[in-house]
């Protein structure tokens, strides 16, 4: 058990490495503003008191945990900086290195220790080396104690001694390593020798309520400089997924809510339709009655209790719509507001994830310079938006796109300064990072005011690929950019050339469902611009039905839905198509692609069902059997187990109960061009032809998963077969003891009361029953698991992380015929 003081210490190394991180990019920020010079006068001096007022608290914070090697840097890089305030050391190229090589050299430091390594990187002492350089550089007023020093170190010291010869540099790295070394002995023997005891002992309250003391001042300093204006608490991404799952169950209740509701109104219409065709029959009733009343009227005692049923019927039915007019009204009002809680809760749970985009480009500024010195450029780099929020997994997402785009600008786009100078360009280049949401969008932008794309060596690099570059338009061709294997750079450097960077920009916005673009004007700049969700988790789904299934597929993956009919398909190259914005769209049977039967037909003028679906800048229109409307999903994993279903993003649970699967849009258009277009009026009948004839066969299929029953309840009666199911093998047991016996038993093997092990044993062990095949599918796919279950009788063992279409089916196959 780790002791409290270890816990403690963890704290305190963990809310130093958050401040570390941030007065690292205070003092690079304000360095490469003072660099650049785009701060001036006033705003200038406070810069670069910013700059020294964090090396001052990095250094006090490095003596507060006991690095001392980060503090003696820090010193160094405040001496530096203090003689910059006073204008007694001039900036110069030189010395912004030697501020920068520190700065990395710190992190450098603060990783190792932490890593546990007992050598100082070679990096600290070189900057600490740099540093005192640049101060012995300095320029001062000459004094008396100057000159007394410069007596002592040309000549001989106040004894008429020659003073002892001492190698500085030698001093500081042997210096630095002697702290390091103690440091680390330090630390490793708190964490393994018992406590030394200390002259005047606190009691243990006393000495931890101290260092709790400690580590909550340091916490709050970094909250106060990260957010002065607002109270803030930190709270791990696992939480607010978990948070996210609750909420989901939450939007679950509120859809079944929605269904009782409509069920409600159904009774209400029925009770309403009973009580209008009783006014219809009420005359005559009512003449009835009056003979009944009449005396001298004879009714026989069978009529006069109908009639007494029907009054007193009549009055439940005008109570029972009345009653059932107040509850809809109440269900109503407490499902809206229900709704509406959910609805603020959600997006107030979503809004938690957002990030604005200033969490990953703090590094760029520098990055940028870095690479502007290697091949002597010169580059203003702005951020702009950096407020702009997105989706954490959004900004994860776009982070390596943005650093290809931006190495691209400086390799590519912007030219040597005496290159700028000749053409009346300023000698520094200037590239803009900028951010702004439009709507549901954001628009990321790169601009450079550099040469722009070289269409010539572009085109040259568009023909290597088989195409004629003289078919297209200056856009089109710029288009190219972002194909795999063609670069603008006829060189191959360390940061481009090789045609890979602006393909992995293209490949992360086809992931996120966006897109990128590119403008470019010769000898001006070029703007690449990236549009991208705020979110990629959609909570409303287009319902759709084919092959008399109903599927789900999000909306924002939904380009457009119409209704065509067949006369306006033309064939193109040999495929159908449509036009959509005077744009050619391929068209394909949604059932072809996922490989199901057709049991719609569509004939003459008939209005066929279309969904376009996008990914990217590729579009497909599917032809569906009906369209559904529009619903609130929610997206339910179908575990590891099931990953490699090609086509399939996940199941939803209806407010009827009902399981749907959830289409995979990327999947789709892959899988579509992938396979070759099917030509879409090709007869049902034709298509079915294609399935072999085969006995109908019943299967049993048993797991504790709801999500697992239904996907192989799908393909297996895709398949054309007849699928019952059961929960757990206790109740496939009472199924096959009650009924006829299936032709196969597919069962999981981890299954509450009677496991798949034991069905299969019983199954096995009883004369009237063991003749039906079994296969176990488990994620247990171990040797070990393998043989346990064949041990127990199973004809095959499928394990999940293997689990595919064509490998249950062919197993199936291979048993029946086997079995003959």
């Amino acid at each position: 058990m780790t002791s409290l003081s270890a816990k403690i210490r963890e704290q305190i190394i963990s809310s130093f490495r958050a401040e570390l991180a941030e007065h690292l990019q205070t003092m690079n920020n304000g360095l490469l503003a003072i660099e650049q010079d785009t701060v001036k006068d006033e705003e200038r001096a406070e810069t670069l008191r910013t700059i020294f007022r964090a090396a001052h608290s990095l250094k006090g914070a490095a003596r507060a945990v006991g690095i001392t090697i980060v503090e003696q840097m820090a010193h160094s890089l405040e001496s530096v900086l203090d003689a910059l305030q006073k204008d007694t050391l001039q900036p110069s190229q030189e010395m912004f290195n030697a501020c920068y090589q520190t700065l990395d050299a710190i992190q450098l430091v603060q990783e190792a220790y932490e890593r546990g390594e007992t050598t100082p990187p070679i990096q600290s002492t070189q900057a600490i080396m740099a540093l005192e350089g640049l101060l012995h550089q300095e320029v001062k007023p000459v004094t008396k104690v100057e000159t007394k020093v410069e007596t002592k170190v040309n000549g001989k010291n106040g004894n008429g001694k020659h003073p002892k010869k001492v190698d500085p540099a030698a001093h500081a790295e042997e210096r630095i390593k002697n702290t390091f070394k103690n440091v680390l002995e330090l630390k490793q023997n708190a964490e393994t020798a018992k406590p030394v005891e200390p002259e005047h002992k606190l009691e243990p309250e006393t000495e931890a309520e101290s260092v709790r003391q400690l580590v909550e001042e340091r916490r709050l300093a970094v909250d106060r400089r990260a957010a002065p204006d607002t109270e803030t608490v930190r709270v791990k991404v696992s939480r607010l997924d978990l948070l996210m799952d609750y909420l989901n169950e939450l939007l679950i209740i509120k859809i079944r809510s929605q269904q009782r509701l409509q069920q409600v109104k159904n009774i209400r219409e029925k009770v309403g339709s009973m009580e209008k065709e009783w006014q219809l029959a009420r005359s005559a009733y009512a003449h009835r009655a009056h003979i009944k009343n009449d005396e001298t009227a004879k009714l026989s005692k069978d009529e006069k209790k109908v009639l007494n049923y029907v009054g007193v019927t009549q009055e439940q039915i005008h109570t029972s719509n009345h009653d059932i007019n107040i509850v809809e009204r109440e269900l109503a009002s407490d499902i809206s507001q229900m709704s509406l809680a959910i609805d603020e809760i959600e997006m107030e749970v979503k809004s938690l994830r957002m990030l604005p985009l200033g969490t990953i480009t703090a590094p760029f500024a520098r990055m940028v310079r870095d690479i502007a010195q290697e091949h002597n450029k010169e580059v203003v780099f702005q951020i702009k938006g950096v407020d702009t929020e997105l989706d954490k997994h959004v900004i994860e997402q776009i982070k390596d796109p943005l650093i290809h785009l931006l190495r691209n600008a400086v390799d590519h786009g912007i030219e040597a300064p005496a290159r700028r100078i000749a053409l009346g360009k300023p000698a520094a280049g200037r590239i803009v990072l900028s951010a702004e949401q439009l709507g549901r969008d954001v628009v990321i932008k790169v601009t450079d005011d550099g040469g722009g794309l070289d269409l010539d060596e572009l085109r040259r690099a568009v023909s290597k690929l088989g195409i004629d570059p003289a078919t297209l338009s200056e856009s089109a061709l710029q288009r190219y950019v972002f194909e795999a294997g063609v670069s603008t750079n006829a060189t191959v450097t360390d940061i481009s050339g090789r045609g890979i960077g602006l393909d992995i920009v293209s490949k992360n916005m086809e992931e996120l469902g966006g897109t990128c673009d590119v403008t470019s004007i010769q000898g001006k700049g070029t703007t690449f611009t990236l549009t991208i969700p705020m979110r990629v988790t959609g909570s409303r789904g287009l319902m759709v039905r084919t092959s008399s299934q109903s599927f789900a597929i999000p909306i924002n993956t939904v380009d457009y839905i119409l209704s065509i009919q067949q006369k306006h398909i033309t064939l193109l190259e040999g495929h159908d198509v449509i036009y959509q914005n005077n744009q050619p769209i391929a068209l394909l049977w949604l059932c072809d692609t996922l490989d199901l039967p057709r049991t719609a037909s569509f004939t003459g003028n008939t209005e066929l069902p279309i969904v376009i679906l996008k990914n990217g800048e590729h579009r497909i229109a599917f032809v569906v059997d009906e369209l559904a409307g529009e619903q609130e999903i929610v997206v339910k994993g179908l575990g590891d187990q099931l990953t490699r279903i090609a086509g399939l993003a996940g199941a939803t649970i209806l407010g009827t109960g009902e399981v749907v699967l959830i289409l995979n849009a990327k999947d789709l258009i892959a899988m579509a061009m992938r396979g070759g277009y099917t030509t879409a009026m090709q007869a049902p009948v034709a298509a079915e032809a294609k399935t072999p004839q085969r006995p109908t066969r019943r299967i049993l299929v048993v797991d504790d998963s709801i999500t697992t029953r239904t996907l192989e309840k799908n393909i297996l009666e895709a398949a054309g077969y007849t699928v019952e199911l059961a929960t757990d093998g206790q109740e496939a047991l009472n199924l096959v003891g009650t009924g006829s016996s299936p032709d196969i038993i597919i069962s999981d093997v981890q299954m509450p009361r009677i496991d798949g092990l034991e069905l299969a044993r019983r199954i096995k062990n009883n004369p009237q029953t063991a003749q039906i095949p079994i296969i176990l599918v488990s994620s247990m796919d171990s040797i070990q698991d393998k043989q346990l279950g064949m041990e127990a009788g199973a004809d095959a063992y499928i394990s999940k992380g293997g689990f595919d279409q064509s490998n249950l089916l062919e197993t199936i196959e291979m048993i029946v015929t086997h079995k003959g």
